[in-house]
């Protein structure tokens, strides 16, 4: 008989991963242990583990060889190689052999001290957790209604956003299969005590490896609201994700410089070494925000387009275009005679637009419009 078992994270990795959680079909989650290597060829030992030990384990509470030589059920897997989809058979002995026991005292040590919470958490969700909190500048958790919504998503548009720019800048195949709500959405599951501390939390794909592909958006917010020194160097950092990601942030910061408010960030997902943190109060907002006024061409959000016109009216100054990348339509506006001679249907086009988002008041819902900025024929 065989068990399917899936990597969520690796807790131990050098040549090869030495001590990873993985679950099986059904949820259950197993330690999984590297007994032996010789000439590349691997073999593993794992148990079953409930998520209160395996926290404790993680925590630094249990010794690792308790956890095999008295297992919660009575019985072990084996198998030889670590890939996307680990195949387990039953480890027939009544009891493992010494050798394949680790030493007495191993007790896992993740430098996170203070911070059991949100790692019980991640390792609840198998997910990366993160926990927004907002307050006054005397650290009092109470704030209007109207912004906490505000805040909360605006917070969420830049993750989106960010995550999607970061992902077009990665070598990843495929990448349209990674623009899904999952992988950026995060969703509130609970809050701290006595404040507007939300934990939300994610469904997005991970890797074979356990990273949790949403680490992507998560990072960009780091580090377009990281404290700076250089000017300079924190523009590349803006230059980066640019268009919506920043015009949001700018909403963003003059919220909490406007009913000065801190935000708190704090973030951390399975394979992470460390808790992230990150705190904007009105001093940090105010001097992020007045990098943002320096220059509108950070707000700026370009779209190209490449296929053939469906609709032109040139005297309404309107398009509509079929585009080839990912077979939508597309309309939008043009100035003056920039569609004067144009060929529907049969030629090709490459469009530059500057892409600009409303939100339209009643509905609070968002519309986007594309404004023509050059046209050329493609080849």
């Amino acid at each position: 008989m065989t068990t399917t078992l899936t990597i969520s994270q690796i807790l131990v990795y050098y040549d090869f991963p030495e001590i990873f959680v993985a679950y099986d079909n059904v949820g259950t989650n197993y330690l999984c242990l590297l007994i032996s290597t010789d000439n590349q060829e691997t073999k593993y030992i794992s148990t079953a583990i409930s998520t209160k030990r395996l926290s404790n384990f993680i925590n630094g509470k249990v010794d690792l060889r308790e956890i095999f030589e008295k297992p919660e059920i009575n019985n072990w897997l084996f198998f030889n190689q670590v890939k996307e989809i680990i195949e387990a058979k039953i480890w027939e002995g009544e009891s493992l052999p010494d050798e394949y026991l680790p030493d007495e005292g191993f007790i896992y040590q993740k430098q996170l001290q203070g911070e059991e919470l949100i790692l019980n958490e991640a390792i609840e969700k198998n997910n990366a957790v993160v926990h927004l909190a907002v307050s006054d500048s005397e650290d009092n958790y109470s704030i209007d209604a109207d912004n906490l919504g505000d805040i909360v998503k605006l917070y969420q548009i830049i993750i989106e956003n960010s995550y999607k720019k970061a992902l077009s800048q990665r070598n990843i195949k495929e990448k349209k299969s990674f623009y899904v709500p999952n992988n950026y959405k995060l969703r509130a599951f609970a809050s701290s005590y006595s404040s507007f501390n939300l934990h939300l939390y994610s469904t997005s794909y991970k890797d074979l490896w356990g990273n949790a592909i949403i680490e992507l958006g998560l990072e960009k917010f780091d580090e377009i609201t990281k404290d700076f020194e250089n000017q300079d160097d924190f523009i590349a950092s803006l230059r980066t994700v640019k268009g919506h990601t920043l015009s949001s942030l700018k909403k963003l910061v003059k919220k909490l410089i406007d009913n000065d408010i801190k935000l708190k960030h704090k973030w951390f997902a399975p394979n992470q070494e460390k808790v992230h943190l990150t705190i904007i109060d009105k001093v940090k907002a105010e001097k992020i925000y007045e990098v943002l006024n320096l220059s509108e061409e950070l707000t700026e959000e370009t779209k190209t387009f490449l296929g053939f016109f469906v609709q032109v009216d040139v005297e309404k100054g309107t398009w509509r275009i079929f585009n080839l990348d990912d077979e939508k339509e597309y309309s939008g506006e043009a100035q003056g005679q920039t569609l004067q001679g144009v060929t529907v249907e049969t030629v090709n086009y490459k469009l530059t637009c500057q892409e600009i988002i409303e939100e339209l008041k009643v509905t609070e819902k968002e519309k986007t419009k594309y404004i023509l900025q050059t046209i050329e024929k493609a080849e």
